[in-house]
């Protein structure tokens, strides 16, 4: 081991923030099912976790926040409003979206990147936008995708993780295939 990597160990450098966001979360009353991906160290309300609950295969994308209190109310006069916020089954919700206090989202929904979310959402619908609104139901867009798979391209040589690592060739080809329009991973 270098000394780089022993100084990084002794430190404690080379901690996980969202691994450590996580276990701060679950020991302050945070719950959630099987299948939770969540790529964001602070998309639970940090300070009121036990109020946040999400169900099974919820995927929280980069920069998601999920508010159980609102400190706006401070500045009228009132106390901090709070309340519950409880994501269903089979949920995602897409980079840099918010979702306010007291707000549940149903099962098989799809809220799309940079959404506020202000209100409840039902389940098998699709939400974008700031506030966000109906956009579809979960499986109109669902067949839509399925149906542009056959005349989009779809890049699979990696998994999406691995693009990163992937060669300066490949990486070109996969934009000569989406210079026009997108694709699928």
């Amino acid at each position: 081991m270098n000394i780089k990597a022993l100084i990084k160990k002794i430190f404690g450098l080379n901690r996980d923030p969202i691994e450590d966001s996580k276990k701060y979360w679950y020991e302050h009353g945070f719950t959630s099912g099987k299948n939770f991906a969540c790529y964001s160290a602070y998309a639970v309300d940090g300070n009121l976790p036990w109020l946040v609950s999400v169900g099974d295969d919820v995927t929280l994308a980069s920069n998601v926040r999920l508010l159980a209190h609102d400190a706006s109310t401070v500045k009228v006069g009132a106390h901090t409003k709070i309340g519950i916020v409880k994501v269903g089954n089979n949920v995602f919700i897409g980079a840099d979206s918010i979702v306010l206090c007291n707000t549940r989202i149903g099962d098989n929904v799809i809220i799309g990147a940079g959404s506020v979310v202000t209100r409840d959402v039902p389940s098998n619908s699709v939400y974008a936008g700031n506030p966000a609104k109906f956009v579809c139901t979960f499986d109109e867009f669902k067949e839509l995708h399925l149906k542009n798979r056959e005349t989009h391209p779809i890049c699979n040589e990696h998994k999406w993780y691995e693009w990163p690592s992937a060669s300066k060739e490949e990486w070109a080809e996969m934009k000569e295939k989406l210079k026009d329009t997108y694709g699928y991973l």
